[in-house]
């Protein structure tokens, strides 16, 4: 039998794919799930009415360069690190977690030429967790310095960039157990 008599009308007028490899038609989509074919459809429709939510800055006010960064795990020489206004580093700034670990990564943090830097931990900084932090920096209560460079918490913070323009970051570290108690 020719393959177009076993195809349905419906593949023949292109209305179905023709296999499960092709791109979906709006029939298939359709006929798969209506309902989840019709709430899609009405999202896009209630998108393109409601235009775009977020225009770009006028030509006059500068563009907000947000640079990010995570597990450097103490290796700073050689990272070359984009130009930007903000520095986001995101978690897994050293491997022991130690407290004089942290701040030499605090330290090259600061040495970089961006406006605003922001840290959040990772679960190899253990030091920020009390439960975690090293015999070392227990007994010795050791510090972090920060100055220059912003550490989060469950917190938000707004910056100010050139232009009059405003950014708010939250960091949120948290993250679930894991590895052994020299995690965070």
């Amino acid at each position: 039998m020719p393959e177009k008599e076993n195809m349905g009308i419906l593949k023949f007028l292109h209305l179905r794919r023709p296999n499960e490899w092709e791109r979906p038609t709006i029939l298939d989509h359709l006929l798969s799930s209506p309902l989840a074919w019709l709430a899609t459809t009405l999202y896009h429709v209630l998108l393109f009415l409601r235009g775009h939510p977020f225009g770009r800055p006028p030509g006059s006010r500068p563009s907000i360069r947000v640079v990010c960064l995570s597990d450097s795990h103490d290796h700073i020489a050689g990272i070359r690190v984009p130009d930007g206004d903000l520095l986001i580093h995101a978690g897994d700034m050293t491997n022991d977690g130690t407290a004089e670990s942290i701040q030499r990564q605090v330290d090259w943090l600061r040495s970089l030429p961006h406006l605003h830097k922001v840290v959040v931990c990772g679960n190899h900084d253990s030091w920020f967790d009390e439960r975690s932090r090293k015999a070392v920096d227990r007994e010795s209560g050791k510090k972090v310095v920060w100055d220059g460079v912003r550490y989060l918490e469950g917190e938000m913070v707004t910056l100010a960039f050139k232009g009059d323009r405003m950014l708010n970051v939250f960091g949120a570290p948290w993250i679930p157990k894991c590895g052994d108690e020299s995690n965070a």
